[in-house]
């Protein structure tokens, strides 16, 4: 692997001379041209796009889809062209469905490419700065940034002006970072290398001039691009059931075949006859309709949880979800609101706090600790008014609601006074502002001039430690007071321990027009302190995920204190390690990394590549991972993870592109929600197959064991591909059946775990063995005590296992919970598909061109009566099973 150069650690002399470049004048024009030849554009690399007929064809390398022309095979050679081109049609319509979805999942690159489509402002040859669009830059050039810029490749800053930039979509960090162009050591995760600018990040305040040092491929973004090149579309659990699945059945339906042909040649029998009634009883045993009734309750599921804000991207993941046992979580944004949001104020006549979260203050109320009245307070309304002066941003009310134009913290300080009942456009007209000093890294502060009636006042926001020492009173009962700093500081730091970002407020009365080069003594006002507060609802959610058997890893690359403190507050069990950093995961070895992974909960300061590491270490110990997040940084892990969630409203193009799931809400608990519709579709799944199976396994039944005995066929290949259209048409109301009580009270399914349980097993064969018996018996009743022709009993045959499915459609509808606690209304579709069936079957008996067609002929009531009442054992049977699991 190629040693990246570590810039942060470089002085800006050192990075100038390596660079060969000027910090007056750039790069020279012809130096310019020069390096875009030697290194290319900044732009990033797609990966190796697979032709689209290769990717067609890739559909049809399914188990399953391969049984579906085994049978249309199958179908041709026992003379139906008719219901070969049938399932070839099935077939293909199904790859063209599977073809369409692949292409819609490869939109992930392209979108981390249009990020990179930016222009931006330089300066070559000249100490004159001109833009240009963004692909265009080489390393050495050199960049200026002012607020509102996207940060247009890898840049070392050589010159800030108090610089912030919004790093959240690569970092998670939901503040802005305060730049320098001090060198940083080593050992440092992408969040703290302060000096550095990345590409795709943007700019909030301030101005800056950095030099560039990455582009392209080489940026931060570009090793996400690599990442998801690399990345490989994992078999979801679902798909590796089935393809175990289908190969067992396969053999199977192979081996039976071939036993039926043998044991027909032994007894003497015509080859030829012999060759297409094995081919006949293949075709019975293949459930051709299997996959078309699979695609329906996977798409029914997609479409129920699009009914509950979850939009599913790939069908399978449906499924999936239900088979989740960790969930890795990013904290901004997805755990929190990605919203700073003050909760307390401290002022001299005590404590307050605040409801609700986010920027719009229509969400919670102000209250005082001790029932003061807020808006009565003059304390909080001075502490509130100086958060209001001391301030650049704009609250702003639009289409998808309130916004902060500006810092987020300056945002906080807004919402806070509208809150209050503090109108902020009041407070500003009623003091207009004369003169400002905007925020200094070096000096921690912000200081602004404002006019009120014929008096002038100083508003100063900062640390806590810069500004207590500037301040000689305290701010109390709306007049000065002995200040006591120990106090304040004992304060502040309680507050810093709860995760809290904590900012100090003061003021003075002024005389002049101008800011002084010194402050005079302050009067200190108070405190308010803010945080990325955690969603209402996820708290509710996570212990329904730990109720589930669920385990929640908190995944952020924020700093350990403000994730422990939401950790903490949400109630997620630290474990025995309280937090592992990715400077910790760069120094683990694989075996530590595992060990780590299973002794805490809490993964803090992580850049890509780490959260990449975790969700693969986790799957190493057979875990079937859902990785949740919406930021840039999160697309290689979303994409590795078994299925990767995305937040549709705050969620990055890329963060939605890799996904396999995007919540419309951003809300945690769609989540939980949407686990549970996963759970129910894989058990509708395995409904389905534990409803169709014992009809293929039946008719191969009847025609081996007719050849054993010497006995005509009781049904015919046409028939037999009647059983199981209809067969497959009455298990369409599984697809529509709610969950059954206690779903979410159970343990995740292991990932190898076989597809259907050994009881469910045993439940296909005892149905199966039923409906041979009541077969072979109604066909024996026909033929020998009623004297029926052979098409008669043979129609009484077809009828007696479409009765048998019937009856046993009403205990399918649930696997394990007992038939009288099912509703019969509950389900759209059940009624429907019945009456739909009878009138089938009817058709199938007594219509002329059916009876053409199919081979069939009328049967008289007392046959009805007779095959009814036999079939009906089937309730009964199944029930008594269900009671042993």
């Amino acid at each position: 692997m190629e040693q990246r150069t570590k810039w942060q650690t470089l002085k800006v002399q050192e990075v100038v001379a390596r660079q060969n470049s000027s910090l007056t004048t750039g790069l020279s024009p012809s130096e310019v041209e020069a390096r875009q030849k030697s290194h290319g554009g900044n732009i990033l690399s797609l990966p190796l796009q697979t032709p689209a007929w290769r990717r067609f064809l890739s559909q049809f390398e399914n188990p399953l889809v391969i049984i579906l022309l085994v049978a249309a095979v199958a179908s041709f050679l026992a003379g139906r062209p008719t219901d070969s081109l049938t399932i070839l049609a099935v077939t293909i319509v199904n790859a063209i469905i599977g073809f369409v979805q692949e292409q819609k999942a490869q939109s992930a690159i392209d979108a981390l490419t249009r990020m990179v489509k930016t222009e931006c402002q330089v300066i070559r040859g000249t100490d004159q700065p001109r833009k240009i669009d963004a692909a265009e830059l080489v390393p050495g050039d050199l960049v200026l940034l002012s607020t509102g810029d996207r940060v247009p490749a890898d840049l070392r800053f050589c010159e800030t002006k108090s610089l912030q930039v919004n790093e959240s979509a690569l970092t998670g960090e939901s503040l802005p970072v305060e730049k320098i162009t001090e060198i940083i050591t080593e050992e440092t995760g992408l969040g703290d290398r302060r000096n550095m600018g990345f590409s795709g990040t943007l700019v909030t305040s301030g101005s800056g001039k950095g030099l560039v040092v990455e582009i392209g491929d080489r940026t931060e973004i570009g090793l996400i691009n690599a990442l998801m090149n690399r990345t490989e579309n994992l078999q979801t659990p679902l798909m590796a059931r089935l393809e175990n699945f289908s190969k067992l059945f396969g053999i199977w339906v192979i081996g039976f075949a071939l036993l039926i042909f043998i044991v027909g040649i032994m007894r003497g029998m015509d080859m030829t006859e012999m060759f297409m009634a094995a081919v006949s009883a293949a075709v019975g045993a293949i459930p051709e309709g299997l996959p078309a009734v699979m695609t329906i309750v996977l798409a029914i599921g997609v479409k129920n949880m699009a009914d509950r804000k979850a939009i599913i991207r790939k069908l399978p993941a449906v499924e999936t979800l239900g088979s989740v046992t960790v969930i890795c979580s990013d904290k901004t944004g997805t755990l929190t609101a990605n919203e700073m949001t003050v909760q307390t104020m401290v002022t001299g006549s005590g404590f307050f706090s605040a409801e609700g979260v986010g920027f719009n203050p229509g969400l919670g109320h102000v209250y005082a600790q001790d029932q003061r009245n807020p808006a009565a307070d003059n304390d909080l309304r001075t502490l509130l008014t100086a958060g209001v002066l001391c301030n650049d941003a704009q609250l702003v009310h639009g289409k998808g609601g309130w916004v902060i134009e500006g810092d987020p913290t300056e945002g906080a300080l807004l919402t806070i006074a509208a809150k209050a009942s503090h109108g902020v456009d009041d407070m500003r007209r009623s003091f207009p502002r004369i003169d400002v000093q905007p925020f200094d890294s070096g000096r921690q502060l912000m200081v602004t001039l404002n006019q009120h009636e014929s008096d002038s006042y100083i508003w100063v926001k900062g640390s806590m430690e810069r500004l207590l020492p500037l301040c000689s009173h305290a701010w109390k009962n709306n007049a000065p007071a002995e200040l006591d700093q120990a106090e304040i500081s004992q304060q502040v730091h309680s507050l810093a321990r709860q995760g809290m970002r904590v900012l100090a407020f003061g003021f003075a009365p002024w005389s002049g027009q101008q800011l002084p080069e010194m402050l005079p003594p302050l009067r200190f006002i108070g405190l308010q302190a803010m945080i990325d507060p955690p969603r209402p609802e996820v708290r509710d959610s996570l212990a329904v995920c730990k109720k589930a058997g669920i385990v929640v890893k908190m995944i952020t690359g924020d700093h350990p204190a403000t994730a422990k403190a939401v950790a903490d507050d949400l109630g997620i069990p630290v474990g025995q390690i309280p937090c592992v950093t990715g400077v910790d995961i760069n120094r683990f070895s694989d075996e530590e990394l595992l060990n780590a992974t299973r002794q805490t909960s809490l993964f803090a300061r992580v850049a890509p590549e780490h959260k990449f590491k975790l969700v693969e270490a986790f799957q190493k110990q057979n875990d079937v991972v859902a990785m949740t997040g919406d930021g840039v940084n999160d697309a290689p892990a979303l994409k590795r993870a078994d299925i990767g969630v995305a937040m549709g409203i705050s969620g990055t193009e890329v963060a939605k592109d890799a996904s396999d799931m995007i919540l419309l809400d951003d809300n945690f608990s769609t989540l939980v929600r949407a686990v549970e519709e996963g759970r129910n579709v894989f058990n509708n799944l395995v409904k389905s197959m534990v409803y169709i199976l014992p009809t293929n396994t039946a008719q191969g039944l009847v025609i081996f064991l007719a050849i054993l005995v010497g006995y005509r066929l009781p049904i015919t290949p046409v028939q037999v591909l009647w059983v199981n259209l209809l067969t497959a048409f009455l298990s369409l109301p599984l697809a529509f059946e709610i969950a059954e009580t206690g779903l979410m009270d159970r343990k995740p399914r292991a990932p190898d775990a076989p597809l259907i349980e050994k009881a469910l097993v045993l439940r296909i064969f005892v149905v199966a063995l039923l409906m041979t018996a009541v077969s072979f018996f109604v066909f024996f009743y026909e033929r020998r005590i009623m004297g029926s022709d052979l098409a008669t009993a043979r129609t009484a045959v077809v009828s007696a296992m479409i009765a048998v499915e019937f009856f046993y459609l009403f205990s399918a509808r649930a696997l394990w919970t007992k038939m009288p606690s099912l509703s019969p209304t509950l389900n759209p579709v059940l009624w429907p598909c019945l009456l739909a069936t009878v009138a089938l079957q009817l058709s199938f008996s007594y219509i002329p061109f059916f009876q053409k067609m199919m081979e069939s002929a009328p049967i008289d009531v007392e046959a009805w009566a007779v095959l009814l009442a036999v079939s009906a054992t089937v309730i009964p049977i199944v029930e008594f099973m269900k009671r042993f699991r």
